[in-house]
């Protein structure tokens, strides 16, 4: 018999950390059979700036980073690889607005968690430009989801989307991944294994 734990994630699709950081969760809850966990997408904007038509990528780094790009994408690269992702960033690009595929995450439902797996594999992995309608389209359809029936989730997701962004503020985070368990016990960061199932086991741990 398992025991059902909630976890809320607030995450943008383009941090690289956040990829990261839901990585190292799968690998920990692996750990936890017993362990039913059920997710939640919940939005942060690491660029609440963007222009809807989204930016050049290397225009994007230097505004950002400057000289110091090359260095800290290093570092994120060397993490991805000890959580087995192999981050190919001289592929992409394009950094979009996510405020479009923020809507279609929080209209998926309990398919949140997958269709989040997939945008962060066709940007990270495979340089995809994901604020293309069509290509989104062709995600949504791997995710066996559907735009045109999302319909009526996607004008409740607009609304959402500012009620994370206002509870970020509130619960003043300002950095992802941010994981609650349990609706009590939190993590900020892209944390090994083995410090996560700490704390799941605490969330899991009967009050």
């Amino acid at each position: 018999m398992t025991s059902r734990i909630d976890v809320d994630i607030f995450a943008d699709i383009i941090c690289p950390w956040c990829y990261i950081g839901k990585t190292r969760l799968n690998q920990a809850f692996s750990q936890r059979p017993n362990l039913t966990p059920v997710y939640r997408w919940r939005s942060f904007l690491l660029n609440p700036s963007m222009p809807a038509e989204g930016m050049n990528r290397q225009a994007y780094l230097t505004a950002k980073f400057g000289h110091a790009a090359s260095a800290v994408y290093g570092r994120i690269a060397m993490a991805g690889l000890d959580a087995g992702i192999e981050f190919q960033f001289s592929k992409i690009q394009k950094t979009p607005d996510t405020r479009p595929i923020h809507h279609l995450l929080l209209a998926a439902g309990d398919k949140s968690e997958t269709l989040a797996s997939h945008f962060y594999k066709a940007y990270f992995l495979d340089g995809l430009d994901i604020s293309e309608i069509n290509i989104q389209d062709e995600i949504l359809k791997a995710c066996g989801l559907d735009r045109q029936a999302l319909s009526p989730e996607l004008t409740a997701a607009a609304n959402q989307l500012e009620t994370d962004l206002h509870d970020c503020h509130t619960l003043s985070i300002e950095g992802v991944p941010m994981i609650i368990f349990n609706g009590s016990l939190s993590l900020a960061g892209a944390y090994p294994p083995d410090i996560l199932l700490n704390v799941i086991d605490s969330a899991a741990r009967p009050a």
